[in-house]
């Protein structure tokens, strides 16, 4: 089926994606894995059989969903329904309050988010033809199973399919062990998994950006150039482990985050310098919420640029009151930072008792959250996260070994604001509070 054709617009399937029209066409399967790196035509390919669907069969009721709402708004909604079916295409009609697409032939395509159980109960109070779960990764086990059991609508002739889809993470994931092994989620006690017992309902398809003729090639070529791990998961679709690295823990849909929580200008804010002309020089802010959860929310990341021009960038970015600590053993670099308005002392830079804490902050706690938050917009922080790794030892690791001395730029700086907001129960000292400057934003804040 090569070609799917709406008053609007012709959607033209590439070879992967028709392999995947024939696999959902398929009524031996009820379950499916789209699995594989980013912009490959995956959620594209979904989208569009599931409004073929819409059309096919007269009171159908479809369901999209990802783990937070206003990303199901964004990307499932406005970016991908209403560009792929426009408004009025085909007689649909868009309610914007409740998030459904309605056709005249009594269709609904509905959008959600499951990531409020009272929400969650409200979308799963009717039953659907079909469930879509974009970026299932993001999404427990255990929400899924209870998605499932409103897979019950009836439609004569049609067989009712739950689709997945994700760009990979590491193969103890719940999703690899179902999707790709076919086995119950382990829970770390038992010594052999349990075999899924609808196994034969399952399908799964691995895509990769190379599967997408129409993707441009500068898209590629960054794809490309990611850090290993990284490269690996959303370039060639691979589940893979960061093993070896410092903060293997580290995952972007458990510790990333799009935008500051409202209610976060009145945290406590605080920044961490590691300084460097050749190697980057690093600024890294972050506010403590009330809980003393650490968001870490913008990166400065230079070379060859000299520290008071640093100074006046840190200071155009954001006027607010702030601790600043910065590497201890450069006292003259302090100095020229402190002398240009940007009040400091000295980071405490125990690198072992650093990482511990910064490990401790990045595991999940008893309320299913960690305690230490990345922004999306942390680019260099990020790549650092993933890179930043144990040196290579045949006999294991000795207690005090310290990492590899690279790509650890943005991880000391990290450490230091860490430290600080652990403070004063990992360390005591007294810090200054940098006066109070204003308040309100530069255009400094747009660049970095």
């Amino acid at each position: 089926m090569p070609k799917t054709t709406t008053q609007a617009k012709t959607y033209t399937l590439s070879p992967k994606q028709r392999q995947a029209w024939l696999l959902l066409e398929d009524t031996r399967y009820r379950r499916y894995l789209f699995d594989g790196g980013a912009r490959s035509g995956k959620t594209d390919l979904t989208l569009v059989w599931l409004v073929s669907q819409a059309a096919r069969f007269a009171g159908a009721r479809i369901l999209l969903a990802r783990w937070k709402l206003d990303h199901a708004r964004t990307t499932l909604w406005s970016l991908s329904l209403k560009k792929l079916l426009p408004p009025g295409c085909s007689g649909v009609r868009y309610l914007e309050g409740s998030l459904e697409a309605r056709f005249p032939n009594g269709s609904v395509i509905r959008v959600g988010g499951l990531d409020d159980s009272d929400r969650v109960d409200k979308i799963l109070g009717d039953e659907y033809l079909h469930i879509f779960i974009n970026e299932a990764t993001q999404i427990s086990w255990e929400t899924v199973t209870k998605v499932m059991t409103r897979l019950s609508q009836d439609i004569p002739g049609a067989t009712r399919k739950l689709i997945l889809d994700c760009n990979p993470k590491g193969p103890r994931h719940w999703l690899h062990q179902v999707g790709v092994q076919h086995v119950l989620p382990s829970n770390g006690t038992s010594r052999e998994a349990d075999p899924l017992p609808d196994a034969e309902s399952w399908a799964r398809l691995s895509w990769t950006p190379y599967d997408n003729p129409h993707l441009p090639a500068d898209t590629i070529r960054t794809l490309e150039a990611l850090p290993g791990v990284m490269r690996r998961r959303m370039l060639l679709g691979e589940w893979c482990s960061n093993e070896g690295a410092v903060y293997e823990m580290f995952e972007p849909d458990i510790h990333c985050f799009d935008r500051l929580p409202e209610g976060s200008g009145e945290w406590r804010r605080i920044r961490g310098i590691d300084f460097g002309f050749t190697n980057p020089f690093v600024c890294l802010w972050g506010a403590i919420d009330g809980d003393g959860r650490l968001w870490v929310y913008r990166e400065l990341y230079r070379t060859k640029t000299q520290v008071v021009d640093l100074a006046a960038m840190i200071l155009a970015a954001e006027r607010n009151a702030f601790t600043t600590v910065a590497d201890p053993e450069d006292a003259e670099a302090r100095a020229v930072l402190n002398n240009a308005g940007v009040g400091n002392v000295p980071a405490f830079n125990d690198v072992s008792a650093g990482i511990q804490a910064t490990q401790k902050r990045f595991a999940v706690a008893g309320d299913g959250r960690p305690r230490l938050f990345i922004s999306q917009s942390c680019v260099n922080t990020i790549s650092e996260l993933y890179e930043y790794r144990w040196a290579d030892q045949k006999e294991g690791r000795d207690a005090d070994e310290r990492p590899v001395k690279a790509h650890d730029h943005a991880m000391d700086a990290l450490r230091y604001l860490v430290m600080e907001a652990d403070r004063p129960t990992t360390y005591a000292v007294t810090l200054p509070e940098e006066r109070k400057r204003g308040d309100g934003a530069s255009s400094w804040a747009t660049v970095f």
